[in-house]
């Protein structure tokens, strides 16, 4: 008995692919791991139309990543770095660091890590910025008995600051080094 031969188009009509068979058998074998792909990816189709429906886009940025690149550039401007400077320090151009600083483009977590180095502070930082959930505002910090005194004093004084570009600027200092403090308890200032 002689090999013969099956041609398989595909939906585009461009594609043709010819596939020796020994039998009727491997015809029907042929056919159903084709038309399995075919339906595996029928159903993947269905599933990106649904998300589309919903609005729903795994490579659009979300309000978490507006946050997380709103925190990016205060954390930045604090540190009086230009985005060309951290930029060139994370290996990406200066228009890719104002993408994610303005959420319009997704940071991928190796690049937020490469970020909160840059940065010197732990990458959970720049998480917990874009972590709350919208309409629910952010636990509130606690603070250590006997603080008091220094805490009315901070608010007095970040009160009597009335340009709100300094008041972002010390809000990103206080960030930055409770950042820092947490990560590494021994660099706490001794009084």
């Amino acid at each position: 008995m002689g090999t013969s031969s099956v041609h398989f188009t595909d939906a585009t009509q461009r594609n043709v692919v010819e596939l020796p068979v020994a039998s009727g058998a491997g015809i029907i074998a042929r056919i159903a791991e084709q038309e399995n792909r075919a339906d595996k990816l029928s159903q993947s189709l269905d599933i990106q139309r649904q998300r589309d429906l919903m609005g729903v886009n795994q490579r659009s940025p979300t309000s978490s990543d507006t946050a997380v690149g709103r925190e990016i550039r205060e954390l930045r401007r604090a540190q009086g770095r230009t985005q060309k400077e951290l930029a060139r320090m994370v290996g990406v151009t200066g228009a890719q660091l104002h993408r994610y600083e303005t959420g319009t483009t997704r940071i991928a977590a190796s690049r937020l890590i490469a970020i909160a180095n840059a940065l010197d502070i732990r990458p959970d930082v720049l998480i917990a910025a874009g972590s709350t959930r919208e309409g629910v505002p952010p636990p509130a910090p606690t603070f250590q008995a006997g603080s008091g005194d220094d805490i009315v004093e901070l608010i007095q004084a970040f009160g009597s600051i009335s340009d709100p570009k300094h008041r972002s600027a010390l809000v990103a200092v206080a960030r930055m080094m409770a950042a820092q403090y947490s990560r590494d308890p021994q660099s706490r200032p001794t009084e």
